[in-house]
């Protein structure tokens, strides 16, 4: 999981229980500390409720710095798997039901460190140790750009955070100054979706506008004779739902229907509107972001009007890749859970077509498409059946 926090108390917040909970499950504790020494993480914490010198005693929790587990920057994927494997596996031989890690990542965001990042959460997730892993990267949120907290908070499935968090990594409230963005979050309405149930329904008064802070949500319009077509995914921190702000008696162009379990922030729209007229930098953002959505609707189109349906589809599955993947040595690792139904609305094809054109294509070894995840095997060749390049567009086709 990755938990962002702002300050040491929302730290503790989160380690006291997290540890205490892997405790009372018979796991050994592991908190890595990327700067504070052992010796004062082991003082907070006791501060904090939890005796962690009787528990070290016992070997149940133990505190150590990144760099004594992981060696010196810059992070080695397979060296950290393998020293993580071997821990879990000394927690099993003493008698632990498994071994739970709360560490500060920061220091992996540096550029050279992503994808060797990306690689290790990867292998953590295909560990096969003895017992139970549960690992928390801890980034503090000064210490990284919202850029990548926004990455990391969307290609990840378990994300601890605040609202406050959420509405500052938004597109739109991003540049706002503190005071408004934890006054955005006191005013936000926290609302559950359950998968396949629905945010809102075509046609409904568009009164709300929505952030998404887990899930992933499509938005679908269905034509009078009942075809569906699917017009965007949302990933989380994306807005949707706020494409008619400040508009009299709008209604809801699509319905927004929850792909995964999925929670999001909701306002009113006169509450949006207030913001924006009090911020003009708030408004330049809103104008943007609508920019943004002309564009994707443009080259949507243009993919729409061709006539190659492996284009149409080799060209999503990219856009996908550059939105939601993440890289891996076995390729990019996209996790959505689109269904052959999903891809062909997306593509304006039918179910058939896409499952022939993805059965080619696995046996070709571009890509292999499964119920909740795409790996994307060989980019070079599938950039090359869209027509583009992998570092780039063809001239006059912008990839959004």
């Amino acid at each position: 999981m990755v938990v962002v926090y702002e300050d040491a108390a929302e730290l503790f917040k989160f380690i006291v229980p997290y540890v205490k909970d892997g405790l009372a499950k018979g796991e050994r504790c592991v908190y890595l500390a990327a700067e504070a020494g052992p010796g004062q993480i082991v003082r907070a914490l006791s501060a904090h409720g939890l005796r962690a010198d009787r528990e070290i005693q016992r070997g149940a929790f133990a505190v150590m710095t990144t760099r004594e587990l992981f060696g010196p920057p810059p992070l080695e994927a397979t060296r950290a798997i393998r020293e993580i494997l071997r821990v879990q596996a000394e927690a099993a031989s003493a008698g632990f039901g498994g071994l739970r890690l709360a560490g500060d990542w920061a220091w992996t965001i540096a550029p050279r460190d992503n994808d060797e990042l990306r690689e290790l959460e990867s292998l953590i997730e295909r560990a096969a140790g003895p017992g139970r892993l549960t690992v928390a990267c801890l980034y503090r949120r000064e210490r990284v750009s919202a850029d990548a907290l926004e990455r990391l908070v969307r290609l990840h499935e378990h994300v601890v955070a605040s609202d406050r968090i959420f509405v500052g990594l938004s597109a739109l409230f991003r540049d706002l100054p503190d005071a408004t963005l934890r006054g955005l979050a006191r005013s936000a309405r926290g609302r559950a979706v359950r998968k396949r149930e629905f945010f809102f329904h075509q046609g409904t008064p568009a009164r709300d506008v929505f952030l998404l802070t887990g899930g992933m949500v499509k938005l679908a319009r269905t034509a009078p004779g009942g075809d569906e077509v699917i017009l965007r995914v949302v990933a989380p921190v994306q807005h949707f739902g706020d494409g008619r702000i400040g508009l009299d008696q709008a209604v809801r162009f699509a319905s927004a229907e929850a792909l995964e379990d999925s929670r999001a922030l909701v306002w009113d729209s006169a509450e949006i509107v207030r913001v924006v007229l009090a911020h003009p930098q708030a408004g330049v953002a809103v104008i943007r972001w609508l920019q943004e959505l002309m564009e994707e609707e443009r080259s949507r189109l243009e993919d729409v009007i061709s006539v190659d349906v492996r284009r149409r589809l080799a060209r999503l599955i990219l856009r996908l890749g550059e939105s939601l993947g993440r890289k891996t040595r076995r390729g990019v690792v996209v996790d959505v859970p689109l269904s052959r139904r999903d891809l062909a609305e997306l593509v304006i094809t039918s179910p058939y077509t896409v499952s022939r054109i993805l059965a080619e294509w696995r046996r070709l070894d571009i890509l292999d498409v499964q119920r909740t995840r795409i790996l994307i095997q060989d980019e070079d060749n599938l950039a090359a059946i869209a027509g583009r390049r992998v570092s780039g567009g063809e001239a006059g086709v912008r990839i959004s």
